[in-house]
């Protein structure tokens, strides 16, 4: 056989559904790295590590929040990093950096070229060739550790550079470095450090304030085992002796293997090339957060230190997450392809509460104020209606009680505004960040706290937190026919601009701002005016033009940008707020349309490149939306047990449950674009519902769909409600 026809037979096979190799090999850690603060497209980093790890690892290219740049042509090292968003930054971060040569210890100066698209970016391995210093860099990572293999080319001499970021220290004993970083970016105690421990395979020759030097001239290959820990330097060397104890290649080898078994919970066919690696690229991004914040003692017992009150605890503990964006579809995916992992994180989450009196908005590591609402409620809701037990419910509730009911000290913790709400049933302009949009996030929240008083019989707490949940409603301007902010004194604050963004809503406006009712979809519709004034409204949505003013902003933001650069009209999906709309066709009985908007979203503003997301993809909420869409199910209102279904985008997808059941959605008569569900058969009997309880999922078993070219008008009446 010709090379030429060899390579063919390769390419049809890896397009081909028969396709069988390591679903790792399809990950591209680069999807979403090419971003600016100006326009993001993803604003991901390339990360080496096992889902949920303590410890990611990845390439600096550069200084500030973007460290990775996919254009850049320098690489400065290679970094130890929790950083969960650029939004936020890093904390307890270092960087390694072999050298030759003269010595250079700053950033900038010791910079060497390299190629990004001939260097090697995997969930389990980073190689990059240094051509200044003629040295190959490999690093594998596990849950706090790592194995670094440097192999000189030339010279007598080698160099690894140690740079712990903002307060640190290094210091060397024998073969072994130790240091720490005391980076943060706030809430954390004084005490909080990121530990280090390093241990060389040679003789060190020469050390310096940030730097070692050894022989490489009768050994070329350099092999290092780096262990980190947020409790002491003898817990790091304790989870290195753990996680790092064979060669460079076993370690690399566990790992990959951990990734296969992850990535392996779902399989598809009837994808193509691009597809199935964007799929399985998107299922690497979905369990890369929250980080495991906790470490094993010499008994294999979990303890942590507290980023909320410095102490060290027994017990596991979760960080780097932001509820606001992940609620939507991170935690329902994982209610059914993870919930072993998911209980846990819960867990982890309800530890948070016990050790600082709140739940958590967006812990990294400790308490930070970056978004609105309490939406950590969601998560718990949406895991108490879908049956994951496990973790501490009842602890759960009293803090999200706490959420509801008590001001909190700082913007950080609790509800901003939260007194006049009570009084008024909303938050009045000038007393909270982004009134409209807070308001119509606590009524939901208050709805989510309310499913999980009902479950522990609070009986008092859920009708009145249930009467709060219609506060949506005071906002509400029939005139307009979208949420408008008021004043203290009950009158609409200022005058209405449906393009006007920020002010009273959050990264958007009227048009994205408005629907942020997911608790209450029969309510909105009424107040739309019905399922076919409903359905009229989401059809101008999509078909006006995507014009924004920059209003209470002052200037554009990316999020603007990203809107009118995608043409999708007001429908934003580089943005969470915009992300249920789509499925409110379902609502307004014309789930048809939702069918093609939804499939046109998949195919068109997600692939597995660096341009692979239309906005932020924030700690897996965008990739889960993606993966959860292309099956054909998605979780309207998290904390309902249910999910709308759309149109599956793959003729298989087959999710092995953790009961050892399966559930599969097929479809028949699919294809890429333009069609539509004809009808549904589960277990082979006919289901006309446009939704699917969680219970269905969990119990296994076979949804079938049948495709076909033109809409079904019957489907979906009146938009059903669950």
């Amino acid at each position: 056989m010709s090379i030429s026809r060899m390579a063919a037979v390769l390419v049809a096979l890896v397009a081909s559904p028969l396709w069988a190799g390591p679903l790792v090999d399809l990950v591209n850690p680069l999807q979403g790295t090419d971003s600016v603060s100006s326009l993001s497209h993803g604003n991901t980093l390339p990360l080496a590590g096992v889902p949920w790890g303590m410890t990611n690892w990845t390439v600096q290219t550069g200084g500030g929040n973007w460290f990775f740049q996919y254009g850049a042509k320098q690489v400065q090292g290679f970094r130890a990093t929790r950083q969960p968003s650029p939004w936020m930054g890093d904390y307890g971060q270092f960087t390694l950096m072999p050298e030759t040569g003269e010595l250079q210890t700053n950033a900038e100066k010791r910079a060497a070229e390299y190629d990004v698209n001939a260097s090697v970016f995997r969930p389990d391995y980073l190689k990059v060739e240094l051509k200044r210093y003629a040295v190959t860099a490999e690093l594998t990572a596990t849950e706090r550790c790592a194995a670094a293999r440097f192999t000189f080319q030339q010279g007598d001499t080698g160099r690894l550079i140690i740079d712990p970021a903002g307060e640190g220290k290094v210091e060397v004993v024998g073969r072994e470095i130790r240091g720490y970083s005391k980076a943060a970016h706030g809430g954390v105690p004084g005490n909080f450090a990121g530990y280090f421990v390093i241990e060389m395979d040679r003789d060190l020759t020469k050390t310096g304030t940030k730097y070692v030097e050894f022989s490489v001239a009768e050994a070329r290959q350099v092999n290092v085992k780096i262990g980190t820990s947020y409790i002491s330097l003898e817990q790091a060397e304790m989870n290195l002796r753990r996680e790092v104890g064979g060669s460079f290649d076993d370690v690399r080898a566990t790992v990959a293997d951990v990734w296969e078994k992850h990535l392996g919970r779902i399989e598809i066919a009837g994808a193509d090339a691009e597809q199935r690696k964007t799929f399985y690229t998107c299922m690497y991004r979905a369990i890369l957060f929250p980080h495991r914040f906790y470490e094993l003692d010499a008994d294999g017992k979990a303890i942590h230190y507290s980023a909320y009150d410095g102490k060290v605890h027994d017990g596991v503990a979760y960080t780097d997450n932001g509820f606001w964006d992940t609620y939507r579809t991170v935690y329902p995916f994982y209610s059914i392809v993870y919930p072993d992992q998911l209980k846990e994180i819960l867990e982890g989450y309800v530890a948070a509460y016990r050790e600082s009196g709140w739940l958590p908005e967006w812990p990294s590591p400790g308490h930070l104020s970056v978004m609105i609402g309490s939406h950590i409620d969601a998560v718990f809701a949406d895991a108490a209606a879908k049956g994951i037990a496990g973790f501490d419910l009842a602890g759960a509730y009293e803090g999200m009680r706490k959420d509801a009911f008590v001001a909190g000290p700082s913007d950080a913790i609790g509800r901003p505004g939260l007194k006049e709400y009570e009084e008024l049933g909303y938050v009045p302009e000038g007393k909270a960040r982004y009134s409209v949009s807070t308001t119509l996030d606590y009524a939901y929240d208050d709805w989510c706290v309310a499913q999980v008083a009902k479950k522990l019989g609070k009986d008092e707490d859920y009708q009145k937190l249930m009467a709060r949940s219609q506060n949506y409603r005071k906002l509400w301007d029939e005139s307009t026919g979208f949420m408008r902010p008021k004043n203290a004194q009950g009158k609409w604050a200022e005058a209405f601009d449906p393009y006007y963004w920020g002010g009273p809503y959050v990264e958007g406006g009227p048009w994205q701002c408005s629907w942020a009712v997911q608790h209450d979809l029969g309510g909105l519709r009424e107040l739309l005016g019905g399922p076919a004034k409903m359905g009229e409204k989401l059809d101008r949505l999509l078909g006006t033009p995507p014009v924004f003013h920059v209003g209470g902003y002052g200037s554009v933001i990316h999020e603007m940008r990203e809107m009118w650069i995608r043409e999708f009209g007001q429908y934003a999906h580089s943005n969470q707020p915009s992300h249920h709309l789509l499925y409110l066709y379902a609502v307004a009985g014309e789930p048809w349309k939702m069918e093609y908007w939804t499939r046109r979203v998949c195919a068109e503003l997600y692939n597995s490149g660096p341009d692979g997301f239309a906005g932020d993809e924030d700690n897996g909420e965008m990739s889960c939306w993606y993966l959860l869409s292309t099956m054909g199910v998605y979780p309207l209102c998290p904390g309902r047990p249910d999910y709308v279904l759309t149109s599956p985008a793959f003729d298989r997808a087959t999710i092995h449950l953790r009961n050892g059941k399966d559930f599969v959605v097929a479809a028949k008569n699919n294809g890429q674009r333009n069609v539509y569900v004809q009808k549904r058969a589960l277990d082979g009997k006919p289901y006309s519902s446009s939704y699917i309880p969680q219970a269905a999922l969990i119990a296994g078993g076979t949804l079938d769909v049948e495709m076909g070219e033109q809409p079904n008008l019957q489907a979906g009446g009146d938009g059903e409600l669950p």
